[in-house]
């Protein structure tokens, strides 16, 4: 089955049916209405016993027999129940075109008939026809109110793409779940945060902030929000708390550090990003930050040994790339200890990458300044020139 929580649909799929093509003819002779009901009413028990056995070729037998006896005119209910039921057993086996026909006509006897609506979305779902899926179940809760299904329309809209309907949707199902059910709200926050309504998102999750059960989440997700608004120390305060209550989100050192980095807390940054290291899978960006951190506070040797193991982890790979500002910056940093000739090494591949060329160059310049190698200097410097026109 799919991705649905479907209770209704599971009953549904207890209950059974047939090829519409192969529906037998209705008998020719004219029966005693009484002895027509008993046999309905034998042949329908037998199909439903054979169905909860999961024995649906026995049910298909009966069901037949209960098309025998079920005139659409005067019995619709029945008929369209029946073939309901055919339809359930057509979607267990995988013949949705079949299945599809017969729930048509059931509606066309029964058009308030809700489970043959809960039985569209899911063969729609199962084919990926999300748009048709949301209309069926939108249609089967207008007939039924199962607002608990409000839920599986947004996650519909969100497997079609559409945050915005999903963030509706959600929004709609948090109203109609009441406080018995914290996680509705909550997920409409993530969606708010999904769709970049950030503040709307910071609204939703501070409802939350003392939950016990939703509490550390919260706060991350702040966290998150607040970064993406550019607000730093409010990012930072968030996550400093979510760590105080228990929160051990992955994303979190990493997320932290960034707004450290951002802000200039360079120690800071750095135990984030060599926490980050320990526990998070963001190995060969958090090194990168972790070896700027270090760069900015003057511990060079400690820059270059982690720029120097970014550059490890690509060697002999044909296929690894990096980027070029890791060697501008093990460039500045072997600059700084005095190591010039690595430095104009890192800075001649910049160039030959085409990185940053007014900069690059300028600071080529220098070290060949610091080389006393003024001809190259003055080449350098021209090009600087060059490029930063």
């Amino acid at each position: 089955m799919s991705m649905l929580k479907m209770k209704k649909f599971l009953a549904a799929v207890t209950a059974v049916c047939m090829l519409l093509a192969a529906l037998p003819v209705m008998a020719e002779t004219v029966e005693d209405p009484a002895v027509t009901e008993q046999k309905l009413d034998a042949a329908y028990t037998l199909a439903l016993n054979a169905i909860n056995k999961e024995d649906y070729a026995t049910a298909r037998k009966y069901l037949n027999i209960s098309f025998v006896y079920c005139d659409p005119q005067t019995n619709p209910v029945m008929y369209a129940d029946l073939l309901l039921k055919g339809a359930c057993i057509d979607v267990i086996e995988e013949n949705s075109d079949i299945a599809l026909m017969e729930l048509d006509a059931a509606l066309r006897l029964q058009p308030d008939l809700a489970d043959a609506y809960l039985v569209r979305t899911q063969i729609y779902t199962d084919s990926g026809d999300f748009t048709r899926a949301v209309e069926n179940l939108e249609k089967y809760i207008e007939l039924t109110q199962d607002n608990t299904l409000l839920e599986t329309v947004a996650q519909l809209y969100e497997a079609n793409g559409d945050m915005a309907s999903a963030q509706s949707a959600y929004d709609r199902y948090a109203e109609t779940a009441g406080a018995e059910n914290q996680e509705a709200g909550f997920q409409a926050g993530l969606y708010r945060m999904e769709n970049g309504l950030y503040e709307e998102a910071v609204e939703a999750f501070m409802a939350y902030a003392e939950d016990e059960t939703y509490g550390a989440g919260a706060w991350y997700n702040i966290g998150v929000c607040r970064m993406n608004m550019g607000d730093y120390a409010g990012a930072i305060e968030a996550f400093n708390t979510c760590a105080d209550k228990g929160g051990n989100f992955t994303g979190l050192y990493y997320n932290r550090g960034i707004c450290n980095l951002l802000s200039e807390k360079w120690e800071e940054g750095a135990a984030d990003f060599a926490s980050s290291l320990e526990s998070e899978p963001y190995t060969a960006d958090a090194t990168y930050n972790l070896a700027i951190c270090r760069m900015q506070m003057g511990n060079y040797e400690e820059a270059v040994a982690a720029f120097d193991e970014l550059v490890s982890s690509v060697e002999g790979d044909g296929e690894a790339t990096l980027n070029d500002a890791v060697y501008y910056f093990r460039a500045v940093s072997n600059s700084a200890l005095g190591n010039l000739d690595a430095a104009v090494a890192d800075l001649t591949i910049c160039i030959d990458h085409g990185y940053e060329l007014a900069q690059t160059y300028y600071q080529r310049a220098l070290v060949y300044e610091a080389l006393g190698d003024t001809e190259k200097q003055t080449s350098d410097l021209e090009n600087s020139l060059k490029y930063a026109q």
